[in-house]
């Protein structure tokens, strides 16, 4: 699997459960307390024919918010506040995969260790030059909503949270003594050729930082430690959260699944062979070989 894709209805079904309301609770109320007269006035004001009592539905999907009284004003702010709401999450969605597939292959391995036909690899062994938030920035889609307001500020709080999540994924991965060139158990010559490893599943490289990037907890976290303090506390009922809780449970499902099923392969290893003395020893195991990094990434296809 070469390319991320990410299942967006989840968000859908995130942020319809958050249980948010149109208008929100601390700043409307209802004259439920009032008597007869002023409960009858707020309905003939709304208008008999605009209460009913379905549900909103915007562009075709359940709402993300509820309402507080069952009638038309409400209803058509909920549904236009899930348009809104529902357009930023799929941009950002879009622009982590825009951005992902641009630095996935710039990925590659460097300081790997080999004695034989096994490599070594410790923390930091995969790496990139590639900078995660400015490829998200560089999302074309970002121009049809930029014109939000604080949208900067968003948009920049997810292209660097998620960016940091994938850069501590990268830096916990290890190469746990892997068979990755059989021939250099013994090689008939004094230096074994610069030759590829055999293709293995990313899962064989493990990482300590995999949870930040399988988890939506924790890159909804890295995300609300790049949002702005003042605009936290701005948010009504807290929604920033549920959005970005929303966002992080699409992108920790995608990258699971991407995970699970990348190959690493095209990791050139070398080495020389000390023990080569032909006629009497004609063959001999590679003893501290290295790999050549590849600018050219090696978890392709």
């Amino acid at each position: 699997m070469s390319t991320v894709s990410f299942i967006k209805v989840l968000a859908d079904l995130t942020m319809a459960t958050g249980q948010h309301k149109m208008p929100p609770k601390d700043n409307w109320k209802s004259p439920q307390s009032a008597g007869p007269e002023a409960k009858q006035n707020y309905v003939n004001g709304v208008g008999q024919a605009n209460w009913g009592v379905g549900y909103p539905f915007a562009d075709g999907i359940l709402t993300y918010f509820g309402t507080q009284d069952m009638h038309m004003y409400h209803f058509t702010t909920a549904s236009a506040m899930t348009i809104a709401y529902r357009q930023f999450i799929y941009t950002m969605i879009d622009a982590t995969q825009y951005a992902f597939n641009l630095w996935k292959p710039t990925l590659f391995f460097k300081n790997i260790k080999i004695n034989g036909p096994v490599a070594v690899g410790s923390k930091g062994c995969l790496t990139t030059t590639a900078d995660f938030a400015k490829l998200f920035n560089s999302y074309p889609g970002h121009a049809e909503i930029s014109g939000g307001k604080n949208f900067n500020a968003w948009r920049d709080a997810v292209g660097k949270g998620v960016g940091k999540c994938l850069k501590n994924f990268i830096d916990g991965v290890t190469v746990p003594g892997l068979p990755w060139y059989p021939a250099f158990a013994a090689f008939p010559g004094p230096v074994a050729p610069p030759m590829p490893n055999i293709p293995v599943l990313l899962p064989m490289c493990p990482s300590t930082g995999l949870a930040d990037i399988t988890v939506p907890q924790k890159i909804q976290k890295a995300i609300l430690n790049e949002f702005s303090s003042k605009l936290q506390q701005n948010c009504q009922e807290k929604i920033h959260k549920t959005v970005f809780l929303a966002i992080a449970t699409v992108l920790a499902t995608g990258f699971t699944i991407w995970a699970s099923t990348q190959t690493v392969n095209l990791v050139m290893g070398m080495g020389q062979i000390p023990t080569f003395a032909p006629p009497v020893v004609p063959a001999g195991p590679v003893v501290n070989g290295q790999n050549i990094p590849s600018g050219g990434g090696n978890l392709m296809p």
